[in-house]
């Protein structure tokens, strides 16, 4: 008698793609800053960066981007989170209020990640009072330096998980993201300086100036720092590059992606 074999399961993985990906998913940084070309792997790494808690009580996680339609437009944030989180034990989404949680095998909620926009400094009220450990920004150079640093001061918790940002970018010269990256960036080419890439620096700021430095300890002494909630606030910075041709699979799946971008105007092109 002949006997069926059940079909073998696929087991699906998600992880980092090797080079800048890998290294965005592993900088201590208290923000690091994924920037470069269109079709690098940014987003994808994004959303995958908060997964990493996703089994940690407490965890929340926000990413933003300028306005609603960014986050729910065909193959934007909420579609591209729905086939990376889709099928993950636990994992249960929830459109009317843009978040997918996870929970244990009680059916607890455990972590969150949401999506939300922030389109004017006037709707910063709506944050008043939040506490998300994770903060992510796609396409950072959209949001006003003044909404990036009061976000800043919501990237708190008591999950236990150290509070960090995570933000993707494209090449803006005119935006305030070029000055805060300067270092990393080669100011006659406009291009990433690749030795420095990944590298930490720290920084406070004071009355709206960012001041620097390469050590922590350069800024207890700057700024007289000594009790250790003092000590606590410079905030770890890393810059990371990406290029299309390191999201190898995006090469294989549409070849012809590097063809339309050298279609573009030459500007565009260029960033």
């Amino acid at each position: 008698m002949a006997t069926s074999k059940s079909p073998e399961r696929k087991v699906r993985v998600l992880k980092p793609q090797f080079g800048p990906q890998e290294k965005f998913l592993a900088t201590p940084a208290d923000i690091c800053i994924y920037g470069g070309a269109a079709g690098g792997g940014k987003t994808y790494g994004l959303l995958l960066s908060a997964l990493r808690y996703k089994n940690v009580k407490g965890f929340g996680c926000t990413i933003f981007r300028k306005n609603y339609k960014q986050i729910f437009a065909q193959g934007g944030l909420w579609d591209e989170a729905q086939k990376m989180y889709h099928g993950i034990n636990g994992a249960q989404r929830k459109i009317s209020d843009g978040t997918w949680s996870f929970r244990d095998k009680d059916g607890n909620e455990v972590s969150k990640v949401s999506f939300a926009h922030i389109e004017r400094s006037e709707e910063l009220d709506n944050w008043q009072g939040a506490q998300i450990c994770e903060i992510g920004f796609d396409e950072l150079t959209h949001f006003s330096e003044e909404i990036f640093f009061y976000m800043l001061s919501r990237n708190r918790s008591t999950c236990g998980v150290r509070p960090f940002v995570r933000a993707t970018c494209n090449p803006d010269a005119d935006s305030w993201v070029a000055n805060f990256i300067s270092w990393w960036i080669d100011q006659d080419s406009g291009y990433p300086i690749e030795e420095r890439c990944g590298k930490i620096r720290w920084f406070i700021r004071r009355d709206e100036k960012v001041y620097w430095a390469d050590r922590k300890q350069d800024l207890w002494e700057q700024f007289n720092l000594t009790t250790d909630e003092e000590k606590a606030e410079p905030r770890s910075v890393s810059f990371i590059n990406s290029t299309l041709q390191d999201n190898k699979l995006l090469m294989q799946r549409d070849p012809s992606y590097l063809a339309t971008l050298k279609a573009l105007p030459t500007v565009e092109r260029e960033r």
